[in-house]
């Protein structure tokens, strides 16, 4: 799971890049959103799973319980998010490379 994890964020930013490409140059087709949905609703679950992967441990918190469990919310939601943009960033990688 930590290594899934370390591979999601390290290939984030190019899939941000190309999503952004494929809103703002490319014809939107629905599958494009369907299998951003779906990708989410995964990425949620990976989310809240893997957050555990990332929490160092407890003698480092400097934050109340509270604040663990946002961060755990607001991990899952950034992974859902991240999910949701894989296949659109694959369309705008693809769009770059045709450009070329």
């Amino acid at each position: 799971m930590v290594v899934l994890l370390w591979i999601i964020n390290l290939l984030s930013p190019l899939i941000f890049i190309g999503s952004v490409v494929c809103f703002a140059f490319g014809d939107i087709e629905p599958w494009v959103l369907i299998a951003g949905g779906g990708a989410a609703l995964l990425g949620l679950v990976i989310g809240f799973t893997g957050w555990a992967e990332t929490v160092p441990p407890r003698w480092f918190w400097v934050k109340s319980n509270v604040w663990l469990l946002n961060n755990r919310v607001g991990t899952a939601l950034g992974y859902a998010l991240k999910f949701f943009l894989i296949p659109a960033g694959v369309m705008g990688i693809i769009q770059i490379i045709e450009m070329i």
